[in-house]
């Protein structure tokens, strides 16, 4: 069964729109190298309906197999780096569908 990966970020004002789009691009791009990732989407919170959330990521995975390899991959720690140094609040819920 697919899983769902979802990632609500709060990231402080040190970075300009442009520095952040650049940097999930970025996000996008290492995550699609880890198996069992099926599909990337990343993207700013355009709307006050979540307060102080920023910005999102949603990573579907093959399974649950998959995700339990996704979060200590080399690539998703690297990740994790990137984005750390501008992190205020995190909130992570996976699911399956």
């Amino acid at each position: 069964m697919t899983v769902h990966h979802m990632v609500w970020l709060e990231l402080d004002g040190g970075l300009s729109d442009a520095q952040a789009t650049e940097m999930f691009g970025k996000v996008a791009g290492l995550l699609k190298q880890i198996p069992g990732v099926m599909e990337v989407k990343a993207g700013r919170n355009f709307t006050a309906r979540a307060p102080n959330i920023t910005h999102a990521t949603l990573v579907t995975l093959k399974d649950k197999q998959a995700l339990a390899g996704y979060g200590p991959h080399p690539k998703h720690v690297e990740v994790q780096g990137l984005l750390k140094p501008h992190l205020k609040n995190i909130m992570v819920v996976d699911f399956d569908a």
